[in-house]
This record gives C-alpha cells, structure tokens and sequence, in this order.
C-alpha cells in the first residue's frame, strides 16, 4: 500500500512538472516582455491593490504555449492548471486575477477565481480584445500588460468612500476616546475597578487598531485557487 501511495504521489508530480514555478507573487516574466521599470510599476501596484482589497492579481508571462501542449491540450486547460497550482487569490472569496501571457502567438487569458459572476468573462474578454490585444499587434507587449492590468483591477475593485473604508477605525477611536473620558470622570478612590476597566477597554480598542492599520488586508500569499475560467484567448 505505501508503495502504492508514493507511486501516486510521483504520477501527480509528473504530471505538473512543466508547469513553470511562481518566482515572485506579482510578476512573473517568464518570457521578458515587460519593461525593468513597468515591472516594478505593476508590482508596487498589484501589491497595493491586495493591500487594501484582499484581491490577489498576479501577471505571468511564457515563451511558448506549445510547449506545453503535450500535458494540456488547450491554453484555456493549460491557464486553469497554473492558476489552480499557483493558488492564485485567498479563500474563501475565490476573487483572484490571473492574466496569462504566450509571446509566440499573441495568446492572452485572463483566469478569474470561481468566486466572481459570470458577467466578469465578458468584462475580461472586452479588455483582452480592446486593451490589450491591439498593444500585441504591434509588438508593444509591455504597453498592453501595463494597460490590461490597470484595466483588470477598476474592473475587480470599487472605489470606496473615505468614512466606508475607515468607518470602523472611526468608530474604535470614537469608542476609545468616550471610554477614557468616562474614566477621568470616575472617582478612582470610590471607583478604582471600573476606572482601569474603562482604560483597559480603551487602550485594548487602540490597540486593535494600531494592528488593522499594521497588516491592512493584506494576505500571506498564494492560497487560493479553485478557477472557474474566465475571459479569453486572443492570437494571429
């Protein structure tokens, strides 16, 4: 039986050999089309999306989807494996972004996680086919990665108001400040337990904010996955 086991486990490993491994959350270049600077423009970008979103978006790029051909038989198999391996996005939300790039053959997908409506695929492929893929026709890859990405995350993420995002930063220092207020105005020789009590609550809320505002909403890294398709394949 153990034999049994580990045969499986080097079967499964075979079969995701070709898949190409994540070098970076982000970006990942594979086949140098994008620009040393725009590579660190959509880095500090996606980053800051995950940041204050939770959205995971990464942007990759091959050689040569033929290359692959002999495991997955066609690039939209082929994205949904590396999204699914990569575990692009967090759970449970499901809300990662891929956008999948081959060089020979002008090939674009744009893998979305299953948590997204199916109206996003016709949302993705309109950026494929109006943002991005006229960029590739003319050879300026980096141009339409950096104009597709953009693209991508105003199609994923909202704009919010400034009191919605910081509603409950609000209302915790509005907590902390009437709960040390109402402490100064305890008789703490009569009252010594509810003043400290009072304080503690205080200083426990600013506490709690002082950490929201440390770690934002951002994820620890791939761990998502689970795709359920999306957008398009563009190409000559």
């Amino acid at each position: 039986m153990k034999h049994f086991v580990l045969l499986l486990v080097l079967i499964s490993n075979i079969c995701f050999a070709a898949l190409p491994k994540p070098r970076a959350e982000y970006v990942n270049d594979f086949a140098g089309l994008i620009r040393s600077s725009d590579e660190v423009e959509l880095t500090e970008k996606l980053k800051s999306v995950e940041y204050y979103t939770g959205i995971e978006i990464t942007v990759v790029t091959i050689n040569d989807f033929e290359l692959y051909r002999d495991q997955f038989s066609t690039w939209e198999s082929f994205a949904t494996s590396l999204f699914n391996k990569w575990g692009v996005g967090n759970l449970p939300e499901n809300d990662g972004v891929m956008l999948l790039v081959s060089e020979r053959g002008r090939k674009i997908r744009i893998e979305l996680g299953a948590g997204y409506p199916s109206r996003f695929n016709h949302i993705m492929k309109v950026i494929i086919d109006e943002t991005i893929y006229p960029s590739f026709k003319i050879d300026a890859y980096s141009q339409g990665i950096v104009s597709g990405t953009d693209a991508i995350v105003a199609a994923v993420t909202e704009p919010v108001s400034f009191f919605e995002w910081y509603k409950w930063y609000i209302l915790g220092g509005v907590g902390a400040l009437l709960s040390t207020l109402i402490a100064l105005s305890v008789d703490r020789k009569k009252n010594a337990g509810l003043f400290w009590v009072l304080l503690g609550f205080a200083g426990f809320i600013i506490l709690g904010i002082w950490g929201l505002l440390k770690d934002g909403n951002a994820s620890d890294g791939f761990g998502g996955g689970s795709s359920d398709g999306g957008g398009a394949s563009g190409g000559d």
